[in-house]
């Protein structure tokens, strides 16, 4: 095994042991907390938002450290002036959503701001454009021509806020996270970098399991920038071939966006401000445990992507997903009826 894995996987052991030790210290220093309210909250008592501080920080150190010095992974798919530039929108975004856990600003600003980082990344690196997109399911090609830049920024943009939906319940996007560093492992011929990326994302689910910590904006911008970064390198670097292979990886927290988006739209509501009907309220309402709860949308997100790469066909999984929510809406609206009587 390489001898520059051990050491980067030993450095971020350390990193993590010293964050551990003094995370109090460390919630103190921020001073972020996450404070329960009487309407969507399920916490009982303030939680420390420091979860995306803890990722960025390992995250940062591992890019850092990997393309600098032990290059097991990251030289073959970013040059360097990617990769600078890479690093800076990566902060940008940690530091805004950081402002925003502070400050809790509202949500068109931050989406200006987020549309600003990526239109100049794209801008000045014309080479993550997605020129044409290659559909397994459907066996075919499409060339994007001159909607390629907008549908680029588009795609990074919903990611982003499907992955920020999805962040409502103890461990559910830490889960999505881990799956997703899986898959790029998986696709990257197994490369040891994405082992090591693993570290802190398994190190804040047990801080999060414990209810010691929350991700925050600062976490979930910055982590669903990093991912989606990655997933377009490796479509350009054909380390994945069709788009399908990403699309059924994050079906459910798309699925759930766009449910969320037309429910809200169709009670004239704004699509953008939070409410108590995301997948893990309505599963909550009927199993109280949300370790359950977890574990059944972790399951079906396994359940969805092998149904995938078994049948070669995205329809089937999306089949599978709405059926989900329709058996979901049955039971709960049924919970309601009974409730009522």
């Amino acid at each position: 095994m390489n001898i520059n894995f051990f050491i980067l996987f030993f450095f971020i052991l350390i990193i993590n042991f010293f964050i551990f030790k003094y995370k109090i210290f460390l919630s103190s220093f921020l001073n972020i907390f996450d404070i329960p309210d009487q309407n969507r909250k399920i916490h009982k008592k303030p939680i420390p938002v420091i979860g995306g501080l803890i990722i960025f920080l390992n995250i940062f150190a591992i890019l850092l450290i990997d393309f600098f010095f032990t290059q097991l992974f990251l030289n073959n798919i970013f040059s360097k002036f990617e990769f600078i530039f890479f690093l800076l929108i990566f902060l940008s975004f940690f530091l805004l959503g950081l402002y925003d856990d502070k400050k809790d600003i509202s949500f068109i600003p931050k989406l200006i701001a987020s549309f600003i980082f990526i239109f100049i990344f794209i801008h000045v690196n014309d080479g993550l454009v997605l020129e044409n997109l290659k559909f397994n399911t459907l066996n075919l090609s499409v060339s994007l021509k001159a909607f390629a830049f907008a549908l680029t920024l588009l795609s990074i943009l919903l990611f982003q806020n499907a992955v920020n939906m999805f962040d409502g319940s103890n461990l559910q996007v830490t889960n999505f996270f881990i799956l997703s560093i899986i898959f790029l492992y998986v696709k990257s011929n197994y490369n040891l970098f994405f082992l090591i990326i693993l570290i802190p994302l398994f190190f804040y689910w047990y801080l999060n399991y414990k209810n010691y910590s929350f991700l925050g904006d600062g976490g979930t911008l910055s982590i669903s920038f990093f991912l989606s970064i990655l997933f377009i390198k490796f479509y350009k670097t054909n380390f994945i071939i069709f788009c399908d292979d990403v699309i059924v990886l994050m079906l459910l927290p798309g699925l759930d966006m766009l449910r969320l988006f037309v429910v809200r739209i169709l009670n004239n509501k704004n699509p953008f401000l939070p409410d108590n009907n995301h997948i893990h309220h309505l599963l909550l309402s009927l199993i109280k445990n949300n370790i359950y709860v977890q574990s059944i949308i972790t399951m079906l997100t396994l359940l969805t992507i092998c149904i995938y790469f078994f049948f070669g066909n995205l329809f089937i999984s999306i089949f599978v997903i709405i059926l989900f929510y329709l058996l979901l809406y049955f039971f709960h609206k049924k919970k309601i009826k009974d409730y009522l009587d």
